[in-house]
């Protein structure tokens, strides 16, 4: 794993951080990006920072409690319900919408301070390459807290006009009071920054799957044109990775699931040859503990799990010829006895409960692949690319037979099937379902075990919550947002 120099990273964020509100505007007496930022190992130093703030897990943990990924644990202290989150709670003084925009402000926030000063900076011939790299990474970065803010706060990707979020590409004063840009206003700079971030001349065949890399771009890409709609740019570029990361192997036989390259996905074995993650958030010793989000102490059905997982997850999971079984539901779970433990972050490094968070794998890319066929009529290769996925996730010849679909609707009702058991615990679910659901028909699927008493078995797929709200002290503290709150929220 990375290891960074801890004491001067700390140091380099203090200067480069500020705490008045979410888009971390600069404080009186801060120091700016010409003092902070004086060599090229500073640059590198600020780049650190803007991986650190890069925060995977907020969007798990929202996405996994709202829908249909959890179910409240038996060993649950109030957590989901006093919040709100399990009961469909999501208004504009919710935590995980606060949480959600600050910290990916807080990331475009380092990585406009890392731009701001490299502009300082005259690298020499042997540090060109290093400086071109960092800069190159803190837009791609920038990019991407641009992109997680758009998908959780704007109403529909698809829509240039509908309003976005605040486009932030230079590090604004205390006096400046920022409203939110259009989608097609921020996807242009999100498009500018991979552009520009494409020059890459390191890390160009993703050797570390930690750092962005060119692979990276293609992956973010391919997922964006998803998310807007335009698959004639999503399944190429879907194409072309699914070439070149294959499906990990599951290496294991019914009676040896625990020996699995698939495994060692989730607890983090150096990547083989053919590992189809392309970029991870890595996570060491304190840092969060993402299996943190569901159990207290660690995966296992004593580890006083206060989430498990959701009794209709478990049914699609529930055949041992598939290794997604072993390695999503923790082997000491008593299924008869409705403990349903979730074993996808077992921990690594012999840290329990601490994982690499998983941004972007190539199944993924079948699944885009697969939405693109489905939008263009091509029912038949739609089931062809699913099958591929649980072709290499059973024992040879024991995989289901995905049937064609009859029509758009059940193609993408199929793909949103196979994506929540392939991608459950990864952030995808509120996402797909608030993309896709109205398409497929498809919504939030609790069982009657797992919702009736609490009243809160599912919403509506045209539920105004398919779209997070501006957090009610953003709208409070920046006069340019009032009246630009999303719809069915209070507008403060």
């Amino acid at each position: 794993m990375r290891k960074i120099n801890f004491i001067l990273f700390a140091l380099i964020v203090s200067l480069c951080s500020s705490c008045e509100d979410a888009i971390d505007i600069v404080q009186a007496g801060e120091l700016s990006p010409l003092v902070t930022f004086q060599t090229v190992d500073d640059l590198q130093l600020g780049l650190n920072g803007v991986y650190s703030s890069i925060v995977g897990e907020a969007p798990i943990a929202f996405s996994t409690v709202f829908t249909d990924e959890v179910a409240i644990g038996f060993a649950n202290g109030g957590q989901g319900l006093n919040g709100g989150e399990y009961v469909f709670n999501l208004n504009t003084g919710s935590a995980d919408a606060a949480i959600i925009w600050g910290t990916n402000y807080s990331l475009i926030n380092r990585a406009n301070r890392v731009i701001a000063g490299a502009n300082f900076i005259t690298p020499s011939a042997a540090e060109k390459a290093a400086y071109d790299n960092v800069v190159a990474q803190a837009h791609i970065l920038r990019a991407w807290g641009h992109f997680v803010l758009l998908s959780h706060f704007s109403t529909d990707l698809t829509n240039d006009s509908a309003l976005g979020v605040i486009k932030v590409d230079f590090v604004p004063q205390t006096t400046q009071q920022l409203p939110r840009n259009t989608n097609g206003e921020v996807f242009s700079l999100i498009d500018a920054d991979l552009v520009f971030g494409s020059s890459l001349t390191t890390n160009a065949t993703n050797t570390n799957r930690t750092f962005v890399s060119r692979d990276f771009v293609k992956a973010f890409k391919a997922r964006m044109a998803a998310y807007r709609g335009k698959y004639a740019v999503a399944g190429p570029l879907a194409d072309e990775l699914i070439a070149a990361y294959p499906l990990t192997s599951r290496s294991a036989t019914v009676a040896t699931q625990n020996t699995s390259a698939f495994l060692n996905i989730w607890t983090d074995v150096a990547i083989p040859v053919n590992d189809e993650v392309i970029f991870k958030l890595e996570r060491v010793a304190l840092n969060t503990l993402i299996n943190s989000i569901w159990a207290s102490v660690n995966s296992t059905v004593s580890g006083s799990p206060f989430y498990e997982m959701g009794t209709n997850l478990y049914n699609l999971l529930d055949n041992t010829n598939d290794i997604r079984r072993r390695a999503f539901v923790s082997p000491t779970s008593e299924p008869a006895n409705n403990k349903l433990v979730i074993g996808k972050y077992p921990g690594s490094g012999g840290i329990v409960q601490l994982n690499d968070v998983k941004i972007f794998r190539s199944v993924e890319m079948y699944f885009i692949k697969a939405e693109a066929l489905a939008a263009v009529g091509d029912f038949a290769g739609v089931a062809t690319q699913l099958q591929k996925v649980n072709t290499a996730r059973f024992v040879a010849g024991t995989a289901p037979v995905i049937a064609v679909p009859a029509n758009e609707k059940a193609a993408f009702a199929e793909i949103l099937k196979q994506r929540r058991i392939e991608l459950c615990f990864e952030g995808h679910r509120y996402l797909d379902l608030k993309r896709l659901g109205v398409k497929a028909g498809v919504t939030i699927d609790r069982n009657t075990v797992d919702c009736s008493a609490y009243d809160a078995c599912s919403i509506p797929n045209t539920d105004y919550r398919f779209t997070m709200p501006i957090p009610g002290a953003e709208i409070g503290a920046n006069a340019a947002l009032k009246g630009q709150q999303n719809p069915g929220y209070a507008t403060n």
